[in-house]
C-alpha cells in the first residue's frame, strides 16, 4: 500500500527542484525555491524525526546576491554537506552582449546544514547556460568530487581549486551518477554522450555501468523513458542501488506517478517488473516533480517530490512519502 504523503511546505510554481540528504546524525534536509526560475532565496527544511514532520523552511543566509538555480545536497564521507547551486548571469541586452550563463557555486556545511561556508565558484571555462547540477556529486576523494554538470562531467580538486576530466572525458549530461561499495560506477546516461541542449535522440544506452573508474563504459539498455526533469539513484547500506523513476503519459504529456525499483546485483540487471509505486495521484502530476530518494534507515526509504497540480487542497506543496524496503518483497 502507497504511504500518504507528507506535506512540507507551500511552494509557488517555476523551478522548484528540490534536493535532499541524510546527516550521519540521521536528520534530512530538504533545499528548494518557492518560486523559480530565479529565486532569490534558497528555503532548507529540516526533519529529526525521519521525515513524518519538518521545520518551517528558513532561507541559507550565506547565498546572497544570485537569481538562484537549484541544485543538489550531498553528505560527505566525513559528514560535511556540499551544497550546489547556480547563479543566472546576463551581461545586458546589448546586441553585442555576450549571451547569459549559469554560473555553478558550491557552499560546505560542518554543523548539518545549520551554517555553511562563503560561496565558491567552480572555475568553468567557456560557460554556458548549461552549467548547472541538479543531482549529489560522486565522492572520489575527501578532497575531489565527480559534478555531472549539464554541458560537461567533471572531477572537481577542491584542494587546487580546479576541475579536471573524468574517466573518458564523455558528457553524461545532468544525470546521476553514483559508486557502489565494490567501486563500480552506475551513470543514468540516456545516451552514450550527452547532446547539450537536449536534441535527437542518439546512441541510446539507457544508463551506463563501469568498473574501472570511468575509462571504459557499458550499456545497461535497463533505465525507463528519460524526460526533461531526469530521474536518481540511491546506493543503499546493503549494497542494493534504488532506481527512483517518473512514469510518463501514454500519449499525453506529462508526468503521472513515481515508482522505485532495485537493483541487487551491483547495478548488472534492474528489477523494473517489481517496482513500488510510492506517488500516483491518478492525474497528472504539476510541474517537474524531480523526485530525490535517500536511505533513511535499514528499513526505510525517504523521496522528497514537489507538485503544482492546482487541483490540490492545499495548492501547489513541497511532499515527502516513506517507503518500507519491505515493499520490494524483500
Amino acid at each position: 500500500m502507497t504511504a500518504t504523503p507528507i506535506r512540507i511546505a507551500d511552494v509557488i510554481n517555476g523551478h522548484v527542484h528540490p534536493s535532499l540528504a541524510i546527516t550521519q546524525g540521521g536528520e534530512l534536509l530538504a533545499a528548494y525555491n518557492i518560486e523559480g526560475g530565479g529565486g532569490k532565496e534558497l528555503l532548507l527544511c529540516r526533519s529529526t524525526d525521519g521525515g513524518f514532520t519538518w521545520s518551517a523552511p528558513a532561507p541559507i543566509r550565506e547565498i546572497c546576491d544570485c537569481s538562484i538555480y537549484p541544485g543538489s545536497l550531498t553528505t560527505l564521507s566525513d559528514g560535511r554537506l556540499l551544497l550546489n547551486w547556480s547563479c543566472y548571469r546576463d551581461t545586458g541586452n546589448e546586441p553585442d552582449s555576450p549571451p547569459a550563463w549559469r554560473e555553478p557555486f558550491f557552499s560546505l556545511s560542518d554543523d548539518d546544514g545549520h551554517s555553511w561556508s562563503t560561496p565558491r565558484s567552480y572555475p568553468v571555462p567557456d560557460k554556458s547556460n548549461y552549467t548547472c547540477n541538479r543531482h549529489p556529486v560522486v565522492e572520489w576523494s575527501p578532497n575531489s568530487w565527480v559534478c555531472p554538470f549539464y554541458d560537461r562531467t567533471v572531477l572537481y580538486d577542491a584542494t587546487t581549486a580546479a576541475l579536471l576530466p573524468f574517466g573518458d572525458e564523455r558528457n553524461h549530461g545532468m544525470v546521476p551518477i553514483v559508486r557502489t561499495s565494490t567501486g563500480t560506477l552506475i551513470s543514468g546516461a540516456p545516451q552514450t554522450v550527452a547532446p547539450v541542449p537536449v536534441g535527437q535522440p542518439g546512441d541510446m544506452v539507457h544508463g551506463l555501468r563501469s568498473t574501472d573508474a570511468g575509462a571504459t563504459w557499458q550499456a545497461l539498455h535497463a533505465f525507463p523513458h528519460f524526460g526533461v526533469a531526469g530521474y536518481d539513484l540511491t546506493v543503499l547500506t546493503s549494497g542494493w542501488i534504488v532506481f527512483t523513476a517518473i512514469v510518463y503519459g501514454v500519449g499525453v504529456d506529462g508526468e503521472f506517478a513515481y515508482e522505485l525499483f532495485l537493483s541487487r546485483d551491483d547495478g548488472q540487471t534492474w528489477e523494473t517488473d517489481r517496482a513500488v509505486v510510492i506517488y500516483d495521484p491518478g492525474r497528472r502530476i504539476g510541474g517537474r516533480g524531480w523526485p530525490r530518494t535517500v536511505q533513511i534507515d535499514a528499513d526505510t526509504l525517504g523521496t522528497l517530490f514537489y507538485d503544482l497540480s492546482p487541483e490540490l487542497a492545499a495548492g501547489p506543496g513541497l511532499y515527502f512519502v516513506r517507503t518500507k524496503v519491505s515493499a520490494f518483497g524483500v
